[in-house]
């Protein structure tokens, strides 16, 4: 297959498009950065020379449509997005990137015939858990975005299945969770927590980090990517157009503990208190039931293999832990 990333240059990109490499598929990286970015540190160089990589921004729709045109795609995976911050500061920025700049891609399927669009969604379309009266999130609990961010992914899940039931546009879009790992360099709280608990440890640096009693999805990276190839592996269009996704449920204190399992001498000063806009227990029955995807990384091991991975970028020994 030939696949064009929107975003690719991205944290969860370069993993994905990794692995799409690696299943010997052809690769097509558009994105506005496509010199300095997280895929040029997370990639080997021997994998960067097989992506072709195009200049473009996904709020330009013909250039979009243009460049699944000229490489003759067959699937898109569409990751391109404005994150939290950039979103509250410029909101309206942030509604072009994050609705457009989708919209863009389906409008590209529809016209050229793209078997699949495989998209990123977030739990960031739920309010916090307060608002709820379950204790478990699924893919039917109501939307109550607290960001702009937030709210833009719920439109784009509206958009998604209008684009399916109105012009056949299969399409299948991912909640992703708190995704963490080596090379994260955006994302607000995720970034904080990756740099603060994983990063700074690793290469010996002391750690700081608020409401150490929040219960967070830890999502390693690993398998936010796996997740994007089994939906866009899979054979038939699903019933559902929108699956939660989920990794290894814990506290940032149970984290911190596990860090230091791993490094003894590490110093993370974790302080007390929840923080009361995180959202609450995430429901991944049905991506397990339609689509055959569970997370196979838990806590311990995805911490493990993120520092030693910070380590050897250092250029220090790894470690073991237990």
């Amino acid at each position: 297959m030939r696949i064009l990333v929107a975003g690719g240059g991205s944290f969860i990109g370069a993993y994905a498009i990794r692995r799409l490499l690696r299943d010997g598929h052809e690769v097509v990286v558009y994105d506005v950065n496509i010199h300095d970015n997280a895929i040029h540190r997370i990639l080997d160089p021997s994998d960067l020379r097989k992506i072709i990589f195009v200049r473009g921004d996904v709020t330009d729709g013909l250039a979009v449509v243009s460049a699944c045109l000229e490489h003759r795609i067959d699937n898109i995976v569409h990751l391109a997005a404005a994150l939290i911050p950039e979103c509250a500061n410029h909101p309206a920025y942030g509604v072009r990137v994050n609705c457009d700049g989708l919209n863009h891609s389906f409008e590209a399927a529809r016209l050229l015939g793209v078997r699949r669009v495989v998209w990123a969604s977030s739990i960031a379309v739920y309010g916090p858990r307060t608002v709820y009266a379950q204790d478990w999130l699924d893919e039917d609990a109501p939307h109550y975005p607290t960001t702009v961010y937030g709210a833009c992914k719920s439109l784009n899940e509206f958009m998604g299945r209008h684009y399916f039931e109105r012009f056949g546009v299969d399409n299948i879009g991912l909640r992703f969770t708190v995704v963490y790992g080596p090379g994260r360099l955006r994302g607000a709280y995720p970034y904080q927590l990756n740099r603060e608990l994983i990063e700074k440890p690793a290469v010996g640096l002391p750690g700081a980090i608020p409401f150490g009693d929040t219960l967070i999805d830890w999502q390693y990276v690993e398998d936010a990517a796996r997740a994007i190839l089994v939906a866009l592996y899979h054979p038939q269009s699903p019933r559902s157009r929108v699956f939660n996704t989920c990794g290894d449920l814990r506290t940032v204190r149970e984290a911190a503990e596990c860090v230091k399992r791993i490094l003894p001498d590490a110093t993370i000063h974790v302080q007390a208190g929840s923080d009361p806009m995180s959202i609450g227990k995430i429901d991944a029955r049905k991506i397990r039931e339609e689509l055959g995807y569970q997370p196979e990384y838990k806590l311990e091991d995805g911490l493990r293999e993120a520092i030693n991975t910070y380590r050897r970028w250092a250029g220090l020994p790894e470690v073991g832990g237990t």
